[in-house]
């Protein structure tokens, strides 16, 4: 039964994460969206709020991509802070994955779009350090949409060190799993694991448990076996590609998205159409 929160009626929970759940709701005028909320153990946190903020204050900022979630609104009700994001109908890329038979229909197409979005987030300023597969929202027609940007730092002009660590170890290059100087080639090489990751249905850097897998990632000799000996289909160019983005050390990753992109639409023979600031749009 659906319950009243706000001027929102919230009819299913379709997420929930350690500090938020996700809610398929309807606004006043009956239009369906995601409600997104703090939930209770994330009301009692002391981080929790501000990274909540952070990830309203990235939404408010970004212009909007076909490969970002799309916000419209936020406030309070209750007491809880919210935020109002479009509602896809579809599912995260971890879950497509998990199930038995591959849902994804065209996997080079995803890889695009998986980079096309991330390569808007970057050009607006922002980096994700966070970026996985369940931040990668894909629709029932294989839309790709990122999200989740409560983790998101403004990027550098040369690599920081930040006072906490954030985000997923297993998607974690070495210098932030170490908590050194990073920079927006932390996303890139988050990419190249996911973009492995959905190639195969492995991760580059094998363990039987976090502890392991930790090590292997900050071990510099140790060899990841390249995506085209898993997956024959693959092609060695787009294999090696991948392979350049998890490279341990960052000046042997690319140096950013918009090269990566560029490279990545060359290797798949697509045409690489980047969205234009509509301050910078011309007639």
């Amino acid at each position: 039964m659906a319950k009243r929160f706000g001027k929102y009626l919230l009819h299913e929970c379709v997420a929930q994460g350690g500090i938020t759940e996700i809610w398929m709701a309807t606004d006043e005028f009956e239009n369906v969206v995601a409600v997104r909320k703090l939930r209770g153990s994330g009301l009692s946190s002391s981080s929790a709020p501000k990274m909540f903020k952070v990830g309203l204050k990235v939404h408010r900022k970004l212009s909007p991509h076909p490969n970002i979630i799309r916000y419209i609104n936020h406030g309070k009700a209750d007491g809880t802070p919210y935020m109002v994001l479009e509602y896809i109908q579809g599912a995260d890329l971890k879950a497509l994955m998990s199930r038995e038979h591959d849902m994804i229909d065209n996997v080079a197409d995803v890889l695009v779009q998986m980079a096309d979005g991330l390569e808007h987030l970057h050009d607006r300023g922002w980096m994700h350090l966070d970026y996985k597969p369940e931040n990668i929202m894909v629709s029932l027609n294989s839309h790709v949409s990122l999200i989740d940007f409560d983790t998101a730092q403004e990027i550098p002009r040369k690599p920081k060190k930040y006072p906490k660590v954030t985000g997923t170890p297993a998607y974690m290059p070495p210098e932030q799993l170490k908590g050194e100087a990073m920079d927006q080639r932390a996303d890139i090489y988050a990419w190249g694991v996911t973009a492995y990751e959905l190639l195969t249905h492995l991760r580059p850097f094998g363990g039987r448990t976090p502890e392991e897998t930790r090590r292997n990632q900050l071990d510099e000799s140790y060899f990841v076996k390249p995506v085209h000996q898993h997956n024959p289909q693959v092609p060695i160019a787009l294999s090696q590609l991948i392979q350049s983005c998890f490279a341990h050390q960052p000046e042997a990753r690319f140096p950013s998205m918009t090269i990566l992109n560029a490279q990545l639409h060359n290797v798949l023979g697509v045409q690489h159409h980047p969205v234009v600031p509509t301050s910078l749009a011309v007639a």
